[in-house]
């Protein structure tokens, strides 16, 4: 995979966390302080699994 395809799914990630994030937020009449930590949330749980797959054994070089 080059890095710019890697640029690009990483936007489509953060793109996908705001859509949520709206989403969420409108549920509760869109208050902003509910947007932010809706994506911050969804942010971090992303980011742990993005972290938790690029740990994972066999991703890990045999040296």
């Amino acid at each position: 995979m080059k890095t710019t395809e890697i640029r690009r799914n990483r936007l489509s990630l953060y793109e996908t966390a705001l859509c949520l994030a709206i989403a969420k937020a409108r549920q509760d009449e869109f208050r902003w302080e509910r947007f932010i930590d809706n994506l911050s949330q969804i942010c971090d749980t992303l980011a742990y699994e993005v972290a938790s797959k690029d740990s994972a054994p066999s991703k890990r070089s045999s040296s």
